[in-house]
C-alpha cells in the first residue's frame, strides 16, 4: 500500500469509506494487475487461472 496514502498525519483527512476503498483498490491491484516474473509475467489471478486453480 502506498505509504503516502495512509500516513498517520492524513488519517483525519479520510473517511472510513475512503480508507476501505483505498485498501480494496490496493488488494485488487496486488491480485489482478501486478505482474510477477516468477509467475511467467502474469498476475497472480492470471497464473492461477492458467493452472486451473481458479474460475
Amino acid at each position: 500500500m502506498r505509504t503516502e496514502s495512509v500516513y498517520p498525519g492524513r488519517w483525519k483527512e479520510r473517511t472510513r469509506d475512503e480508507m476501505l476503498a483505498l485498501i480494496d483498490d490496493c488488494i485488487r491491484w496486488h491480485d489482478h494487475e501486478r505482474i510477477k516474473r516468477s509467475l511467467g509475467w502474469m498476475s497472480p489471478v492470471q497464473y492461477r487461472q492458467s493452472q486451473g486453480m481458479a474460475a
